[in-house]
């Protein structure tokens, strides 16, 4: 591991997203209102990763990751714009967790948001992120504090569509600082995972952020491509092909489409 290290380079073009392109990315990806009814951030949450050239890249939301890039746990997890979430205090705890929106296909997610890692008890490492300068860090739990669902890897069947993977950020009820969300009830099974059940269960709010990554199934054999952290969003700091016009078409067809499927029961809020 530390030669691995030694050989690793930070990212020198990271820069900040803001909380509205993350909550456009979500909408031209279709995870919004497709999977989930609405996102609406109030901090920029990041995850890094050690990309195939070698550098240490921040995760930004629509970048395409080859499975070898997703094999690990992220490298680190990181928050910009803190003050603009509601009832934090410097003794706030964080949950975080990843799924699969299009498990096991795209064109057929029969255990659509497969769950591949849960974690409560992450807090402020009063230390900023080490690829992004204005970004605060966010400390793994370490004691006898474990996930509820340990990482596993994002490993998609081939040629079984391009898999969105949503990272997303919650404030933790102090309740669980010292209680495992089983204290409730929560079971382990992860395929399938209602998330408006889930949070009525724990008792959370919406998430103060989210992310997300591609793996297209369709290329290099299954295995994906890199997009050298692009994402969906252009080098001018908004979002690409998105007008002022544009953006308000979907909001309206955003708005109409999730009354209709919440009425069905088709998405839930993240």
């Amino acid at each position: 591991m530390a030669a691995l290290a030694s050989m690793a380079f930070a990212d020198d073009n990271a820069v900040s997203v803001s909380t509205l392109d993350f909550k456009n990315a979500f909408v031209q990806s279709g995870i919004v209102p497709e999977v989930i009814a609405a996102l609406d951030p109030a901090v920029s949450f990041y995850a890094s990763y050690r990309a195939a050239d070698g550098h240490d890249e921040l995760l930004i939301p629509g970048s395409s990751l080859t499975v070898a890039e997703a094999a690990a746990q992220p490298l680190e997890f990181s928050v910009e714009n803190l003050n603009n979430a509601t009832n934090i205090t410097s003794q706030t705890r964080y949950l975080i967790y990843l799924l699969d929106a299009d498990a096991p296909a795209r064109s057929n997610p029969t255990a659509r948001n497969l769950r591949h890692y849960l974690a409560g008890n992450y807090s402020l490492a009063n230390v900023n992120s080490t690829l992004l300068a204005t970004a605060q860090r966010l400390a793994v739990p370490t004691g006898r504090f474990f996930p509820f669902t340990q990482f596993t890897q994002a490993n998609p069947m081939p040629n079984s569509g391009i898999h969105r993977f949503i990272y997303a950020l919650y404030t933790q009820p102090a309740r669980f600082n010292n209680a495992g969300f089983d204290s409730v009830g929560m079971e382990a099974e992860t395929a399938n995972w209602n998330l408006s059940r889930w949070r009525t269960q724990l008792g959370l709010g919406p998430a103060i952020g989210a992310t997300f990554f591609t793996i297209d199934t369709g290329a290099n054999g299954g295995q994906g491509t890199s997009s050298n952290n692009t994402g969906v969003i252009n080098n001018g700091g908004g979002t690409a092909g998105t007008s002022a016009a544009a953006s308000l078409a979907a909001s309206f067809y955003m708005a109409a489409f999730t009354v209709f499927a919440a009425s069905l029961g088709l998405v839930t809020l993240l």
